[in-house]
């Protein structure tokens, strides 16, 4: 295990300065932000034309269709906007549109959009370059998005574009779908002299979470705090009490992305198509009884809410058995194949892997994971692409493996995060890629855990219980790019008598040592080492700070990522 501090030393106010490291100006701002964080709807071009569009057919007998993205952000976004002009207009007849798989846009809706006359189409979190297929309309299609917009994508006349990435004006390029579908609510509410948009900023906020949008952006800290203090959607409160003993109570962008969004995209991989729509409905109609799909309820109602939360979580154990099933297959091809010969795991699926392709990314996960390897899952297509998912294990020396790929100048995209995103390579250009890859990346142990950490502290400085207290104090504003702080702790010297098991299955360790607990979860080969040392430890870790609250007393401790322990005889 190595880690490396990797801002300067903090001894003092420790979260105000952890903020002010990672770029915050104004802490009280930034973690108590108000209203005056969120920026103008006007800054968003074509706001106002999209605005009138509405006005001229909200009262139309003719239906709007509105197309739900497949993803949380297209989910919550198309929630917006339904409910909103359904207040608008309750008689108005809207048709909604969910992909059957993981695809966006237009592509694969044309022949059932085509097939009506529609006053308006509209396409939340979607369709900035689908402007191809927009052309073949003749209403209005309102794109409510914040994709990036290619190069030679055209703009037809039809096409209404309110994207916070092709405003200039509009200065935070990390608003997510439902964070634009939202400020297009805001300025309807200012045309019609409503105050309908504070409704659904918990979505908004949901949205901003699930798309994995920058938490040092004021606006985002604003809509996600504010968005989680006000949760009036009763499908996304439902999901919320269903997690709730897992979430320890705490609503916050770390415990959403962690519980909420997993089900919701679970569902979106694996549901059916019914169970997809009852998803989607589940947004906008929580309370319509249904019928219960559940075991031994047949022939009875149930809330739309409750049956799709139910329905989400058996999504989610489906998804994970069969991730299991599949990684024990990919596993025999990589031995087979001898793959692990190469310095990036490639895997190649073929046509006896039958299987969704939304699950690429987590069987590539997986992987990456067990082999510390970076990973790609891939199928070859017709035109000669080799297209899938790829994984880079966190904690290592190659901090975006995405900037790596795009280095090479061989593959047609890499598009996503640093260390998960999509790929697409020519078949020819594999055997170049590898040999790359094997001499750039020889020089990574990918075994050897390495540490980014905000903190290095021994174990007996007496300032580690200020520390956690204080990075806890603002646990609201962690999240994507701001992520939880992470602690180094060394010189930890410990016996047997410091060491406790604890947990059901006691699989839990627990230290104690200084008035700090020192906790590891699901740590049977740990414990097992631990019980066999011969003599008293020094251990180093690194783990994350949280405040324990039980029967009125608050403890503070730190959750172990990694430790390594030495004899404390020859520590130094």
């Amino acid at each position: 295990m190595r880690y490396r501090l990797k801002n300067p030393e903090i001894k003092e106010n420790f979260g105000e300065n952890l903020l002010r490291a990672r770029g915050v100006q104004d802490i009280q701002e930034f973690c108590h932000p108000d209203e005056s964080c969120l920026q103008s709807w006007r800054d968003l071009e074509n706001i106002e034309r999209a605005v009138k569009a509405i006005e001229l057919t909200i009262n139309d007998v003719r239906p709007y269709a509105l197309i739900a993205d497949c993803d949380v952000d297209g989910a919550t976004s198309s929630a917006i906007i339904y409910q909103y002009l359904k207040r608008l207009n309750p008689e108005k007849e809207i048709q909604y549109f969910i992909h059957s798989g993981k695809q966006h846009g237009f592509s694969d809706l044309m022949e059932q959009l085509e097939d009506k006359d529609w006053s308006i189409i509209i396409a939340p979190d979607s369709a900035t370059n689908d402007g191809e297929y927009i052309s073949r309309f003749s209403c209005p299609v309102l794109c409510v998005d914040h994709h990036i917009k290619e190069e030679n994508t055209i703009i037809p006349s039809n096409m209404i574009l309110v994207n916070n990435q092709t405003s200039p004006n509009y200065k935070n390029k990390d608003l997510c779908g439902a964070g634009v579908t939202w400020q297009l609510c805001r300025a309807l509410d200012d045309f019609f002299i409503k105050d309908l948009a504070w409704e659904y900023i918990d979505l908004c906020a949901l949205g901003i979470v699930a798309d994995m949008m920058s938490m040092l952006e004021v606006e985002n800290q604003y809509l996600v705090q504010t968005g989680f203090k006000n949760i009036k959607n009763k499908m996304f409160r439902t999901l919320l009490e269903k997690q709730d003993y897992s979430m320890g109570g705490k609503i916050t962008p770390i415990t959403v992305a962690f519980y909420i969004v997993p089900l919701i995209n679970a569902m979106i991989r694996v549901g059916s198509m019914d169970e997809k729509e009852r998803l989607y409905l589940s947004f906008v109609m929580p309370e319509v009884m249904v019928d219960c799909h559940k075991r031994g309820a047949k022939g009875t109602k149930e809330r739309l809410c409750v049956e799709s939360t139910r329905e989400c979580v058996n999504a989610k154990s489906h998804q994970d058995k069969m991730k299991e099933q599949m990684v024990e297959k990919l596993e025999a091809k990589i031995f087979k194949k001898d793959l692990l010969s190469n310095q990036v795991l490639f895997i190649r699926l073929e046509d006896d892997d039958v299987f969704p392709a939304e699950l690429n990314g987590l069987l590539a996960m997986s992987i990456a994971s067990k082999y510390k390897r970076p990973t790609i899952v891939a199928r070859l297509n017709n035109e000669g692409y080799i297209r899938g998912s790829a994984r880079a294990p966190g904690n290592t020396e190659l901090k975006s493996f995405k900037n790596f790929m795009a280095s090479t100048k061989l593959f047609e995209y890499t598009l996503g995060h640093d260390q998960a995103l999509g790929v697409s390579i020519l078949d020819r250009n594999l055997s170049t890629f590898h040999e790359i890859a094997n001499k750039e990346l020889s020089k990574i142990d990918f075994g050897e855990n390495y540490y980014d950490v905000d903190f290095v502290m021994r174990a007996d400085d007496q300032k580690i219980e200020e520390a956690i207290e204080e990075l806890c104090a603002i646990e609201q504003v962690y999240g994507q790019q701001n992520e939880e702080p992470v602690m180094a702790i060394t010189n930890l010297n410990v016996s047997q008598n410091n060491v406790k098991i604890i947990g059901k299955n006691l699989d839990t360790l627990r230290i104690e040592k200084n008035g700090i607990t020192y906790v590891k979860f699901r740590a049977k080969d740990l414990i097992r080492e631990l019980k066999d040392f011969p003599g008293d430890m020094d251990i180093t870790l690194v783990g994350k700070p949280n405040l324990n609250e039980w029967g009125g007393k608050t403890t503070p401790q730190i959750f172990i990522t990694d430790l390594e322990i030495e004899d404390s005889r020859f520590a130094f």
